[in-house]
C-alpha cells in the first residue's frame, strides 16, 4: 500500500491494524497444515516482512482506511499543556481518575466518593494542542469498563496504604500523605475516613478483577459493573469541553 494511504493515526498503530491483519490472513497462502483428527484441520499462516504487498487487497481496504482515518482524526479538545503520568501524583492520572469518578456518579445518579486507576494502564501522555480520538485510543487501548465498588471505611484505609506502598496511583476524591510507605492523614471529601460507614470507589474492571497493587480492591462489600468503556468515558468527557489544562493539587504527596 502506498504511503499516502496511511494517515497519522495509522502510523500510531490504531485498532485498524488488527482489521488489516485479519484481511491479510485471508489473502495469504497456507504455510503449514496440522490435522488433529480426520475431521478437523487447522491452517496456520505466517505473517512477516516476506509477505509482499497485494495491490488488490490494498484497494479493497482503502475505503475502510479512509473512514477510520476520519474517525481517529476527529478533534475532541485543545489542551493548554501536556498531561503526563507522575508519582506520587501526575496531571494525567488526576484527569483520568476524575473522569471515571464523575462518569460513575452520572450513571448511578448518586455520589461516588473515590476514583482509582492504575498509572500503568495509561499508555501515552496527552500532548499540548489538539487532542483527537486517536490519542484516546492510544492512551486507553483496552476494552476496560467502569466498576463501582463499595468498601467499609477500614477497607478504604487499607486501600490507601496499598497505594502508598507503590508511591501512589491515579486517584480522585481522596487525599493522603505518604510517610515511610504508608498513607497518613487520609481524607475523603475533605473529611477523615469514618470506619463505620461505607464508601463507593470507581475503578476499572481490571483492578477490580485482581490486577494492580491493591488486593483490598478485590474484596468489595458490593460491586456494580457499569456498561461504560473507560475509553468512551474519556472521549465523551473531552468532547464536551473547549479546552483542558494540566493540574496538580497535592491529592497524594
Amino acid at each position: 500500500m502506498s504511503s499516502h494511504v496511511y494517515s497519522g493515526w495509522m502510523k500510531r498503530k490504531t485498532p485498524l491494524l488488527l482489521f488489516l491483519v485479519l484481511l491479510l490472513f485471508q489473502g495469504c497462502r497456507s504455510t503449514e497444515s496440522v490435522s488433529d483428527t480426520d475431521y478437523t484441520t487447522h491452517i496456520y499462516y505466517s505473517i512477516d516482512d516476506s509477505v509482499e504487498n497485494d495491490p488488490s487487497m490494498a484497494a479493497y481496504v482503502l475505503p475502510y482506511v479512509k473512514e477510520m482515518g476520519k474517525t481517529m482524526n476527529r478533534p475532541l479538545v485543545v489542551s493548554r499543556g501536556a498531561f503526563e503520568r507522575g508519582k506520587p501524583e501526575g496531571a494525567l492520572g488526576n484527569l483520568t481518575a476524575d473522569i471515571v469518578r464523575f462518569r460513575a456518579m452520572a450513571e448511578l445518579r448518586k455520589k461516588v466518593d473515590v476514583g482509582i486507576l492504575n498509572n500503568g494502564g495509561l499508555r501515552i501522555p496527552l500532548p499540548e494542542g489538539e487532542i483527537n480520538v486517536g490519542h484516546i485510543y492510544e492512551l486507553m487501548p483496552f476494552e476496560n469498563h467502569i466498576a463501582v465498588l463499595e468498601f467499609t471505611g477500614d477497607q478504604l484505609l487499607s486501600i490507601a496504604d496499598e497505594l502508598a506502598a507503590v508511591n501512589g496511583e491515579a486517584v480522585s476524591g481522596i487525599r493522603f500523605r505518604i510517610v515511610d510507605g504508608r498513607a497518613r492523614d487520609v481524607l475523603v471529601d475533605s473529611m477523615t475516613v469514618d470506619p463505620e460507614r461505607t464508601y463507593l470507589v470507581a475503578t476499572n474492571n481490571w483492578m477490580a478483577d485482581g490486577g494492580g497493587a491493591s488486593s483490598t480492591l478485590w474484596e468489595p462489600v458490593q460491586r456494580i459493573d457499569l456498561n461504560v468503556l473507560i475509553r468512551d468515558a474519556f472521549i465523551e468527557y473531552l468532547n464536551h469541553r473547549e479546552f483542558i489544562e494540566p493540574y496538580i493539587d497535592q491529592r497524594i504527596r
